[in-house]
């Protein structure tokens, strides 16, 4: 390229050498914060009418069609260790999926969704420190200067899959 003497080139920001070490969808649950591995979501979904099923579990409220898909609805608050509360007939979800399990989990609000570049070592004093439901967390992230527990999407979908008993199709598997 060639260069004019006494014109300025414009340069660039430079380009961080690395991406952060995980980005997290942060929700709001029954007064608490909670962080999501954007790796184990699928989407933000609000359901206006769901399909109850007769004698299901009472965390699992219906099932909605999310885009051809049978999609369960489930409360997790009874997991995660806070007070039941039956939401409004219209709901925030945030569907989570591993693999070709998938549920729409009932969120109070979503947060945002936020770059970390480290998790709080499971040693440190703010953990120690910290509430929250310890068999489905799988860290600890820092954010506004809380520790906010990132959670074990896995694990979480196992739990629920296994106590609603429902059919593979009910849980969006293939059939």
């Amino acid at each position: 390229m060639l260069e004019t003497p006494g014109l300025a080139v414009p340069t660039l920001p430079p380009i961080p050498d690395t991406a952060p070490a995980l980005r997290a969808c942060l929700i709001a649950l029954g007064g608490s914060r909670f962080a999501v591995d954007v790796r184990g979501t699928r989407e933000v979904a609000v359901f206006e009418e769901m399909t109850h099923v007769p004698r299901a579990p009472r965390h699992l409220m219906g099932v909605a069609n999310l885009r051809g898909t049978v999609m369960p609805i489930v409360d997790a608050r009874g997991f995660l260790g806070l007070p039941d509360v039956r939401p409004a007939r219209s709901v925030r979800t945030l569907v989570l999926r591993d693999g070709a399990v998938q549920a729409a989990v009932v969120v109070d609000a979503i947060l945002g969704l936020e770059p970390f570049d480290e998790v709080i070592p499971d040693g440190s004093p703010v953990v120690a420190q910290a509430r929250g439901p310890r068999p489905f967390v799988a860290s600890w992230l820092s954010w506004a200067g809380e520790a906010v527990p990132l959670l074990d999407v896995p694990r979480l979908l196992a739990a629920l899959r296994v106590t609603t008993g429902a059919p593979a199709a009910a849980q969006g598997e293939p059939a």
